[in-house]
């Protein structure tokens, strides 16, 4: 009697003999193919009834839908950085296969995280990533226990009667994947054991919004221009600080290109930070940190090659050295007092810390190095949460969100996969503990909601850090607690600031009953003492006031005066004083997003804000200055 102990054994085999040179790759498949059929037989478990699904309008059988279909399974978790990393391969996969010739990607969803066993915020995670194909959410784990998945993500790949064949652990495969499925198919379809039905597919679809699931933001020093990171839509988008758009950088589909604004385009871009009128941006999914110019209207890229790297120690110039998943990114000094020389890179990919060098500058070690240089600053690569007095020896687990305290000289680093906040002398590299994560570096399952000191407290997938003011406090995006958590640096003390621990969009009474959902960034306005919170599965952005501990969303305002209608000379034609205070009428035409119309049970209001704007009307030029008004809508479409 064989067991899945000896089908692991035999995938093993075939492993060392594919990563010869020597090896013909078909043959070696074929044989281990065939000892599947003649003698191994292990049969894949059915997946459990009343499971729930995604993408399919009735959950799917091994026995009924699939029989006659190779299946690989995606055994993943969500917040995993490397179950991301092999999305692309899977679609590869389908771009080459389809179902109707015998192969099916389904997507077993597995979670680390008490958060992520919600089949809503799956279906959040599903639309966010564009996952295509079918995913079960195997809430207890029950077919990870049953063939005794180990850890995120493994891939295992069932016969068309269902038998165990393959599995391929971690990322960096798809080579091998594509071969073997490529053989096993032809292999099947020679026996006559593929089938071309199709599948009852239904994609989960997102209504139109003017965000999705926006990631990372970032303010200017004088708090008047906001930057959001509009992940979902792959662009960037720049605004005043009433949510009055200035610039959108990039295009709602995904790609890596450089050029103007307009013809830009991004991957899944996050971390974001502004310096003047050039904007830094971590482009997560296109693996590159780019350079938009706000005055010129460009985009360049710094460094990265434009797909993933392995790298973990750095060192090459600009886009020679290849990244892995930048998540964000915050401006420093060079050690020598050179000014904001040193763009900190959160590697999540890598688990590491990097640095940028925009200018040449001073660092660790008496080092001296040059502009445009890319290198690891701390981090050995290894996925845990190690503190240690040297930076190269401390260990991360997919570090996501930067921030830098330049009164103390310290970067606040929120470690994601430990559920922790860390710390980096930038002096040394010393890397602390602030708040949660374990004593033990290799424990990253030390998550919960508790607030305290130290290890003591407890937070769940944190993706977001910025000081409310220069000393502080810490602020948290608590994402997976949905919470903004505020920290005492000093006595490593960490309470609730803002939410209830559940997912929703209610403002609340107060900022306890205010809710927020997987809030993925926020950032500061020490001036104004106000706080900018990326609520990501929201898909909203909400400003937290510190001083009267209210909420509101933030509007956007895509719209801009048509240029026959606008007259740029401030010189021409003001109202004269007689003229000012008369009643105006405008009439303004409201172009809805597709799928949006107006609801008779569901009135709403408009807002309109203008600032030194000069409109050219066919009776004389209007000075509109300063202005706004509120027009509520009946439900009927008449302003």
């Amino acid at each position: 009697m064989y067991d899945i102990n000896d089908i692991w054994e035999a995938c093993s085999e075939l492993d060392e003999k594919l990563s010869t040179d020597t090896c013909k790759k078909e043959d070696e498949i074929r044989k281990h193919l065939n000892l599947v059929e003649s003698k191994l037989k292990f049969e894949v478990p059915d997946f459990p009834e009343g499971l729930e699904w995604l993408n399919v309008s009735q959950p799917l059988s091994l026995k009924n839908q699939l029989k006659g279909k190779l299946v690989v399974l995606d055994f993943f978790t969500y917040c995993c950085v490397n179950c991301m990393h092999i999305l692309p391969d899977l679609e590869a996969l389908e771009d080459k296969f389809s179902v109707t010739e015998g192969v099916s990607v389904i997507g077993v969803h597995s979670a680390k995280f008490e958060n992520e066993k919600v089949l809503t915020n799956i279906l959040s995670a599903v639309l966010r990533y564009s996952i295509h194909h079918p995913v079960v959410n195997d809430q207890a784990a029950k077919l990870w226990s049953e063939l005794q998945i180990a850890c995120w993500p493994t891939l295992v790949i069932v016969s068309p009667s269902g038998r165990f064949l393959y599995q391929l652990v971690g990322e960096g495969h798809r080579e091998r994947l594509l071969d073997f499925v490529r053989v096993a198919q032809q292999f099947y379809s020679e026996k006559g054991l593929i089938t071309n039905n199709e599948l009852p597919i239904r994609l989960e679809q997102l209504p139109p919004s003017p965000l999705n699931f926006p990631g990372k933001v970032c303010v200017s020093d004088d708090g008047r221009t906001l930057v959001v990171a509009d992940t979902g839509h792959h662009r960037v988008i720049v605004a005043d600080n009433t949510g009055k758009v200035k610039h959108v950088i990039g295009g709602k589909d995904r790609g890596n290109k450089d050029g103007g604004f307009a013809e830009a385009m991004f991957s899944s871009p996050q971390g974001v930070v502004l310096d003047g009128s050039i904007l830094y941006i971590a482009d997560t999914d296109n693996h590159t940190i780019r350079k938009a110019d706000l005055n010129v209207k460009n985009v360049v890229t710094l460094t990265g090659t434009g797909k993933q790297g392995n790298d973990k120690e750095g060192g090459k110039h600009g886009c020679c050295q290849e990244l892995s998943s930048p998540w964000d990114v915050c401006l420093a000094d060079g050690l020598g007092g050179e000014k904001d020389a040193v763009l900190l890179i959160a590697m999540a990919g890598s688990h590491q810390i990097w640095a940028y060098f925009l200018k040449e500058a001073a660092w660790y070690k008496n080092q001296q190095v040059s502009a445009g240089t890319c290198l690891r600053l701390a981090g050995s690569g290894v996925e845990e949460n190690r503190n240690n007095s040297y930076a190269e020896k401390a260990g991360f687990a997919q570090p996501s969100g930067v921030t830098l305290s330049k009164k103390l000289n310290c970067l606040f680093v929120a470690d994601s996969e430990s559920s922790s906040i860390r710390s980096i002398q930038l002096k040394d590299g010393a890397v602390k503990n602030v708040v949660g994560g374990d004593i033990d570096p290799r424990n990253l399952f030390a998550y919960g909601d508790v607030d305290g000191k130290g290890n003591q407290a407890k937070l769940q997938h944190p993706l977001g850090v910025s000081m409310a003011t220069e000393d502080g406090p810490l602020l948290v995006a608590d994402s997976y607690n949905h919470k903004i958590k505020s920290i005492d640096i000093t006595k490593r003390s960490c309470q609730t600031l803002m939410g209830t621990g559940k997912p929703g969009s209610s403002k609340g009474s107060n900022l306890l009953e205010a809710e927020l959902n997987e809030p993925g960034g926020l950032c500061s306005d020490w001036r104004g003492k106000k706080v900018y919170i990326a609520d990501t599965n929201n898909h909203d952005i909400k400003v937290l006031n510190l001083e009267e501990h209210t909420v509101r969303s933030l509007p956007f305002i895509f719209t801009s005066a048509p240029t026959d209608l606008v007259d740029t000379d401030k010189e021409k034609s003001p109202l004269s004083m007689a003229d000012q205070g008369k009643n105006v009428t405008i009439n303004l035409e409201i172009k809805l997003a597709e799928g949006v119309h107006l609801n008779e049970e569901a009135p709403n209001s408009w807002k309109l804000y203008s600032e030194d704007l000069w409109c050219d009307c066919p009776v004389r030029k209007i000075h509109i200055a300063n202005f706004g008004f509120i027009a509520k809508n009946s439900g009927l479409g008449q302003l």
